[in-house]
């Protein structure tokens, strides 16, 4: 029985905080003239003024007795068009650093979630051993970072220290 007053009580309050039509402020004149805005009554001269309860506030009207806007900064008259991004098989302008780390991304883009929206960043060679950070996107859509090292023989990706690598790694390979 007490659980249904306590009940009862919580969805009159909740009501009665729905009901309510806003917050009361105080707009105070301060003894030396200033205006001052309370949530107070006012010990002075003042007035109460009715707030609605909305939580977005809407723009203020533009007003009539002022000249009409202008920009402070003008507009550009037209936007250059963007640069056209270099073109993957744009191999001249790579460094054998950059290939080998190509390399090691397309070997890793089978194992991943979203292998289109992988990339890689820091790549750096020990010996054979290429290392770079790949970035890729995880399950809910926010981007993670992965390490990822491959083993490079002569130019070409020697797969079986590879897969070693991505095991060591934590990689789900066979």
């Amino acid at each position: 029985m007490t659980w249904r007053v306590g009940r009862l009580a919580m969805v009159g309050l909740a009501v009665a905080l729905v009901a309510t039509p806003g917050w009361a402020v105080y707009k105070c004149t301060a003894p030396n003239g200033s205006v001052v805005y309370q949530d107070a009554p006012c010990t002075g001269k003042g007035e109460e003024m009715a707030l609605p309860s909305a939580l977005v506030s809407t723009p203020p009207a533009p007003r009539h007795d002022t000249a009409p806007n202008t920009p402070a900064v003008p507009a550009p008259a037209e936007a250059p068009p963007p640069a056209p991004a270099p073109s993957p098989t744009d191999s001249a302008a790579k460094t054998q650093l950059e290939l080998d780390a190509d390399h090691c991304l397309d070997w890793y883009k089978p194992l991943l979630r979203d292998p289109k929206s992988a990339y890689y960043s820091n790549p750096s060679r020990n010996n054979r051993v290429v290392s770079l950070d790949l970035h890729t996107t995880n399950g809910y859509g926010g981007f993670v970072v992965l390490k990822a090292s491959c083993e490079i023989h002569a130019g070409k990706l020697n797969e079986t220290w590879t897969r070693e690598h991505a095991r060591r790694g934590g990689w789900p390979v066979n």
